[in-house]
This record gives structure tokens, C-alpha cells and sequence, in this order.
């Protein structure tokens, strides 16, 4: 049994609760490794800690958020992590969020700029007194992850993804450190049931989103949210998508990326619609336009579902692989999920 800390620079990213209520990447790898057997601490980066501190663990994963965000609440106590642990093998980095482009972009901000890392603009964050008294620390990382070679750097990995996308919207120093890492098999249920009988209507992870909109216009029924307000928990999103007759999940840009949402739908029999491009490389079943999954009936719909579920299943590691893969990534010693 391995000691593991997860923190970040945003509340997805350290919070165990904030999981509980949405599951985020960093959910997935305390799921994972606590499943495994390791002790696994999900907290918040304090900006006081010591190197003697962070001796206790075995492996310390810190998320990155792009430091001009306004949800980077705890970046200040995560670049002091990464400047205390920056010469040790303990220290490994994760990317949860969508366009990783805005976090060179924001590296790049800080360094043009470096008297906006700890502006007055900022005075809310988690530490920003001490913070101002050891910004050089703080951007001597900065200047580590624009211009350096990254630690071991996790992000998740869809099963049709191709691994090297991500590093081209990242500082070069992240290429040889990128680590894609799928660990779906633990929230999965194969042979889930769903109804049938739905409402006559889309629900969509994006209602807004550009791509969500042309596609309503080639559809005849509406779609909605699939959270109504941001106060939901993931139990009111999947009643939502288990009450419609199919999910429009929306890419981000030229790409997809992993959301707990494909799960959902697959856990409640609710066929998915998104970058058929991408989609489609794990099978014919995710190569379907919303459009043709509109004029099936119900029991094709439900079906199709099912064929989905088991060509993603087929294309990503059991429980076990998972964790071998994850443990060998962050240098840790082996553990093993338990059986269900």
C-alpha cells in the first residue's frame, strides 16, 4: 500500500466532496487507487506546507488549471507544491480540463507579465498574502513549465483518442511527460438496464455550445441541459439523461474529451451522438449521426446503447490493467482493485 496525495489549483481537482457531488478526472484516480488498496488523500494545496510534509506520501498528483482562470482558487498552494517537490521522483502532474491550449497560454501571461500572478485582482485566493511574499518561488515554476521538461503529466484518455493531440497545445517541455490514462472500467456497468419508454427529446452536456446548436437545426426534437443549474449532483444528471431518448455530447474544437457524461449515458442505455470523426474509430456503433439515432424506435435506440457500451468496454483496459498502468505511471508499488 502506497500514501497518495491528489491536490490542484482548482476544487475538481483536490476536493473529495466536490467529487462526490460531480465526478471530475481526480474523482476517477482516488476511485482507482483507493480501490487498489492505497491510501489516497484528496486535499486542498496549503501554501505553508513543507518539503518534511509532503515526506509522508509515496506519490503527489497535482492538477493544472490555466492560473488566469477565475476557478484557480488554490493555484498558489499548487505551484508551491510543484517548487517544493520540483527535484523529487514523488511529484507528478494531471490535466483534467478541455482546451489545455489555455494553460500554456496563461504560463505564457505570467511570464510576459509576472506582476499578474499575485495582482490585487487575486486577493481572494487561498494564500495570496504569503504568496506575494514568495511569488519568486511561484514563478521560478512558471518558468519550469513554460520552458522545462514537466514531470510525469496524466490526463484522460478516451478509447478512440489519439494520444498525441494533447501535445501540441502544450509547452514542448510536456510532450516526452504526457501519460493518457484511462480508468472508465471502475464507474462502467456493462450490463446496466434502462428504459425504453422516453421522452421525445435530446438532452445535451452543452445546450449552448455552437456545435449542440447546428445540430438541433438538422434534428426535430428539442434537447435539454443535462444540468439545469450548476448546483446538480451527478444523481439529477443521470435521471435527466436516463428520461431522454439520446445524448448530444459536445467536442471541443478539433477534439473530444473525457467527461463522466459518456458513462452516464451508457450506465443508463441512452445511445451517444458526438464527433462521429473521433468517435467511430471503436466501432460502427459511435459512428451514428444524431440524426439516424432520432428515427430508430425506442428498443433500437435502447439497443444501440448496448452495442456502444460493449465497443468501449472493448476498447479500454479492465480494472486491472487500469491500475498497472496507473501504478507503473506514477512510479508507485502495485496494488489490486477488489473483485466485484
Amino acid at each position: 500500500m502506497s500514501r497518495i496525495l491528489i491536490t490542484g489549483m482548482s476544487a475538481p481537482q483536490m476536493s473529495a466532496s466536490a467529487n462526490k457531488r460531480s465526478l471530475a478526472f481526480a474523482g476517477l484516480l482516488e476511485t482507482a487507487l483507493a480501490e487498489a488498496g492505497h491510501q489516497v488523500n484528496m486535499l486542498a494545496p496549503d501554501i505553508t506546507w513543507t518539503k518534511e510534509n509532503l515526506d509522508y506520501y509515496d506519490a503527489v498528483l497535482v492538477g493544472l488549471s490555466p492560473l488566469t482562470s477565475l476557478s484557480a482558487n488554490y493555484a498558489y498552494g499548487a505551484l508551491h507544491i510543484i517548487h517544493a517537490l520540483k527535484d523529487s521522483s514523488k511529484l507528478h502532474l494531471f490535466i483534467d480540463a478541455p482546451n489545455p491550449s489555455q494553460i500554456k497560454a496563461s504560463l505564457v501571461a505570467i511570464h510576459s507579465w509576472p506582476q499578474n500572478l499575485t495582482k490585487e485582482f487575486y486577493r481572494n485566493r487561498k494564500g495570496y498574502r504569503k504568496a506575494i511574499e514568495i511569488s519568486s518561488n511561484l514563478l521560478a515554476v512558471v518558468d519550469l513549465l513554460l520552458h522545462k521538461k514537466w514531470p510525469t503529466t496524466l490526463y484522460p484518455l478516451l478509447p478512440w483518442d489519439k494520444e498525441h493531440w494533447i501535445h501540441n497545445h502544450l509547452p514542448s517541455g510536456a510532450a516526452d511527460s504526457l501519460v493518457g490514462v484511462n480508468l472508465d472500467s471502475f464507474v462502467l456497468r456493462k450490463n446496466s438496464a434502462g428504459a425504453t419508454d422516453r421522452t421525445a427529446r435530446w438532452v445535451a452536456d452543452s445546450p449552448d455550445s455552437p456545435w449542440t446548436k447546428k445540430k438541433l437545426s438538422t434534428l426535430n426534437y428539442p434537447a435539454m441541459p443535462m444540468k439545469w443549474h450548476k448546483g446538480w449532483n451527478d444523481t439529477q444528471v443521470e435521471e435527466q439523461i436516463a428520461q431522454s431518448f439520446g445524448a448530444l455530447i459536445t467536442p471541443h474544437k478539433d477534439n473530444t474529451w473525457w467527461t463522466y457524461r459518456y458513462i452516464q449515458a451508457m450506465n443508463t442505455g441512452t445511445p451517444v451522438a458526438s464527433s462521429w470523426r473521433h468517435t467511430s474509430h471503436i466501432g460502427h456503433s459511435w459512428g451514428f449521426l444524431a440524426s439516424a439515432i432520432e428515427g430508430m424506435s425506442p428498443q433500437e435506440r435502447y439497443d444501440l446503447s448496448r452495442t456502444q457500451t460493449d465497443a468501449y468496454l472493448n476498447h479500454i483496459p479492465n480494472k486491472e490493467e487500469a491500475i498497472v498502468n496507473l501504478q507503473s505511471a506514477i512510479g508507485i508499488r502495485e496494488g489490486v482493485p477488489h473483485a466485484v
